[in-house]
């Protein structure tokens, strides 16, 4: 009696990732601006008094909301093409929603910026800021639910398929901002407490949803525990996630009870920023390496051209040469008009 062995061999082929490093840039970028324009409006409209803070905090969303559709262009690879998201509208999708969203938020962030410089030159109020401030604002909550949705609308990736996913990007994006605004004042101890304890909020409000996220019964809850048990580089991203989220919350800590020095505020805004980024690279990028079709992980490297370290070093680039740009144009007006 012979016995025949049946062999059966499954070929599969590695992936490409569709979203590139741009897209991280995208939305770190996005997330700051919005959530720096949703500030602000509230300042506005509570007739703060305080301009520095207001003008402080329009820079920074101007120049992040400059940068990230540069970065989003890139990241579009047929970049031409955008056109046909007005030619060819498809309302029903979340694509077309930000590509309306998106001009027209750096567009009132610009107007509502040389606003302020008009008043601070001027010395004259003027009734439209409060009404480009609120469009804005709501241009910019448009934006954080576009970001949001398009991603965790997609249920062919069970990590990304949860409504945790917008809020958990929405909270990491905040902190970040309040981390930004302490290392840029100077003088001003009180301010910096306030800031610094509605960092600690929400950097408390980003744990408890990453733990509801994790832990949860859904679909995305256990695909993540999944990912997490047979995938080393995926504890590894976690654990980076904490270590960061620690740093943070340590000196937000320290700053409630004593200024901190500038050393100290450089290194609180390095690590929320860090953590803001990591969480967007582990799960825009990384999670695209988690098998979807076939049968095994699709490796990523990251390269060192346009579309790997030259696009993230570029990006953070020309923000910080924006920041300078509008900074110093901004101050030689000033000093022009003092000087007569």
């Amino acid at each position: 009696m012979t016995h025949s062995l049946l062999v059966e061999e499954v070929l599969t082929r590695p992936q490409e990732i569709s979203w590139l490093p741009w897209a991280v840039q995208y939305f770190f970028f996005i997330g700051i601006a919005a959530c720096a324009a949703l500030f602000t409006c509230v300042l506005q409209w509570r007739k703060s008094d305080s301009a520095k803070l207001e003008n402080l905090t329009l820079l920074i969303a101007l120049t992040c909301a400059i940068t990230a559709p540069l970065a989003l262009t890139a990241d579009l690879h047929q970049t031409a093409r955008f056109w046909h998201f007005y030619a060819y509208p498809t309302p029903w999708s979340w694509m077309p929603w930000g590509a309306l969203f998106l001009p027209l938020f750096t567009a009132f962030l610009g107007l509502w910026f040389l606003a302020l410089q008009l008043k601070r030159f001027t010395k004259k109020s003027y009734r439209a800021t409060k009404w480009l401030a609120l469009a804005s604002a709501l241009t910019a909550a448009g934006l954080l639910l576009y970001t949001g949705r398009e991603v965790s609308i997609v249920q062919a990736r069970p990590i990304w398929f949860s409504y945790t996913f917008p809020v958990a990007m929405f909270l990491s994006a905040f902190h970040t901002f309040f981390a930004l605004l302490i290392v840029s004042l100077r003088g001003e101890p009180a301010l910096q407490r306030k800031l610094a304890l509605w960092q600690l909020w929400t950097l408390g409000g980003l744990a408890f949803v990453v733990v509801f996220w994790v832990n949860g019964d859904t679909l995305s809850g256990v695909a993540i525990r999944d990912w997490l048990t047979v995938s080393a580089s995926a504890r590894h991203y976690a654990a980076g996630w904490a270590v960061l989220w620690f740093i943070s919350l340590g000196l937000g800590g320290v700053a409630l009870f004593q200024p901190l020095t500038m050393p100290l505020r450089i290194l609180q805004a390095l690590s929320a920023m860090a953590l803001c980024w990591l969480m967007r690279w582990t799960l825009l990028i990384q999670v695209q390496t988690v098998p979807k079709f076939n049968a095994q992980f699709n490796p990523y490297t990251l390269p060192a051209g346009t579309d790997g370290w030259l696009a993230i070093l570029g990006t953070f680039g020309l923000w910080i040469a924006l920041l300078i740009i509008i900074r110093e144009t901004v101050n030689g007006f000033a000093r022009r008009m003092q000087h007569g």
